[in-house]
């Protein structure tokens, strides 16, 4: 599948409008600038993002800041996602790294190993498989106080594919081939650092 010119142009524009507002929200209170060695008096944090249902993927991460700019995730997924001929119900294990490139400018890597029963609604029939699904991501972070408490608002673009799958009925197989890529506007994540 071609990525559409379009939603690239839309995505890009959503994270920009969306840091300028934020980084106004937070230049109110005195919070932008802050330097990434700063954020290393919380070396853990926890993030899940709200627009969830939105997409009917979830997670939830836990985080572990090991360097200056070095950070290893792991968590929990789960994926119900509908199409004409089916669904998905995936339990996943989330792992990854993440790569602070510039203040809270970073990239990263997940890997989603889960249990998948596909549902074929033609058949109606569940197909239970093991897939491996990867992920990679572009985001910008910005740090807030709530109540004298350190939180902070993740934006990031996501883009991945599958990378493995041991028992996906003929249809999904069909639509993965049109569609072997994946990608979404801006994901929003909200955590807590401790």
């Amino acid at each position: 599948m071609k990525i559409k010119k379009s939603l690239i142009t839309k995505s890009i524009l959503s994270i920009l409008v969306f840091a300028l507002l934020f980084n106004f929200i937070l230049a109110q209170n005195g919070n932008v600038g802050r330097s990434q060695k700063q954020n290393l008096n919380y070396k853990h944090s926890i993030d899940t993002s709200p627009i969830s249902p939105l997409i009917d993927i979830y997670g939830i991460h836990y985080n572990y800041h090991f360097t200056d700019q070095d950070e290893l995730i792991v968590g929990l997924g789960y994926m119900r996602i509908g199409y004409d001929f089916g669904n998905t119900n995936s339990v996943a294990l989330i792992v990854g790294y993440r790569r602070y490139l510039w203040e809270k400018l970073h990239i990263e890597y997940q890997l989603w190993p889960s249990y998948d029963e596909f549902y074929e609604s033609n058949e109606d029939k569940y197909y239970p498989s093991y897939d491996l699904w990867n992920e990679f991501r572009l985001g910008y972070q910005f740090d807030f106080k709530l109540f004298e408490m350190p939180f902070y608002a993740s934006i990031q673009w996501p883009f991945g594919f599958g990378l493995y799958a041991s028992n996906k009925p003929e249809s999904f197989k069909e639509h993965e081939e049109e569609n072997r890529f994946f990608y979404h506007v801006p994901l929003i994540f909200l955590g807590y650092r401790f």
